[in-house]
Parts: structure tokens; sequence; C-alpha cells
């Protein structure tokens, strides 16, 4: 009887299953240590240098219509003409419309 409770014991099924078992626990832990750390939420926190870098060139691309690196200093009240819409240099907008006037 006891030869029989030790072969139980020594065979090899289910090995594989605790080796992806304890495989998922040391990730886990690696990547809750990472995500949990300081340096982590500086970068990818809610107001981390890297989302606000991030949010400056959107908003300039949203609001001019191409990217930059800068940041947008323009204001916001719309009231001079806009470089995306007309060129001061050439005097023109870049919209275009029929040649003859609408009936």
């Amino acid at each position: 009887m006891d030869n029989k409770r030790k072969n139980i014991l020594l065979n090899e099924k289910g090995q594989s299953v605790v080796e992806y078992i304890m495989l998922l626990a040391v990730i886990s832990t690696i990547s809750f240590s990472i995500i949990n750390s300081d340096r982590f939420k500086d970068f990818m926190g809610e107001d981390s240098a890297f989302f606000a870098g991030l949010r400056s060139q959107i908003e300039y691309a949203y609001r001019h219509g191409y990217l930059n690196s800068e940041a947008d200093r323009s204001d916001s009240n719309y009231s001079g003409p806009h470089e995306t819409y007309y060129n001061i240099d050439d005097g023109q907008t870049r919209f275009f419309s029929g040649a003859d006037q609408y009936p």
C-alpha cells in the first residue's frame, strides 16, 4: 500500500499545469511591481509629462491643421487670420470656389 501512494505522488501528471501557474504568478508579481512603481506612475500617470506633451501636440494639430512639435501659444479667440485657411504671403485662401458666381 505504501508503494502505491508513493507512485501517485511521484508521477508527472499535472506538472506542466503547476509550472504554468508558477510562471503566471512570477509574471504577475513583476508586472504589478512595475505598474505600482513611482517612476512608471510619473511616466504614465494622470498628470505625466508624456501625456501633457501628447495633449499639446494633438491640440495644436486639431487647431492648426498640421503637426508641430511646439506648444500652441496662439490666442484662443480666433480673431486673426488662421494660417491653415489664409496664406498671408500670397493673400489667398487655400479653398477654392467656382470661376462663375452662383446664380
